[in-house]
């Protein structure tokens, strides 16, 4: 039953947006919910494209921008920062294995490394939605060389 199967995601889901919705200052506040819904429903096309496990991609999503959002950490350090949050906050929910928790953090540790390829596919998968995300909300944004490519792949993947 995929409703009974999501449940991890929806106790993160909860999680996530609740603390977003505590982030006082509303133009941050605005951006870390919907940011975070649009490579959220980027990635889940991009997975089940992909053969990528949904759920924990989509925990992924959720996740990948929190410590940037309610941090206030540099972006330089907001993926790798963001790794350790979410392994602390998972294994706090007592819901995921550990490697199911060293999977969700190391993509999250990884995303900000967009022209590096290579990493394992739940890792290329987020970068990529991220990147989606970013493009459709602003289609005029500078893309050259491995950006436009992975963005350019990306969409092919969704159009098999």
């Amino acid at each position: 039953d995929y409703t009974k199967s999501m449940n991890k995601y929806e106790t993160v889901k909860d999680y996530v947006y609740s603390q977003y919705a505590k982030i006082n200052l509303e133009s941050l506040r605005i951006e870390a919910i919907s940011h975070t819904s649009q490579v959220d429903l980027c990635i889940t096309q991009l997975a089940m494209a992909r053969d990528i496990d949904i759920e924990t991609a989509k925990i992924c999503a959720l996740l990948h921008d929190f410590a940037q959002f309610t941090k206030n950490c540099s972006h330089a350090e907001h993926a790798r920062i963001g790794s350790i949050v979410a392994s602390k906050y998972l294994e706090e929910t007592g819901l995921f294995t550990q490697e199911e928790m060293d999977h969700i953090a190391y993509a999250i540790g990884q995303h900000s490394h967009k022209e590096a390829y290579n990493d394992p596919p739940l890792c290329e998968c987020l970068k990529d939605a991220d990147l989606m995300a970013r493009f459709f909300v602003d289609p005029k944004m500078e893309l050259s060389g491995t950006k436009k490519q992975r963005l350019l792949d990306a969409c092919a993947d969704l159009a098999r």
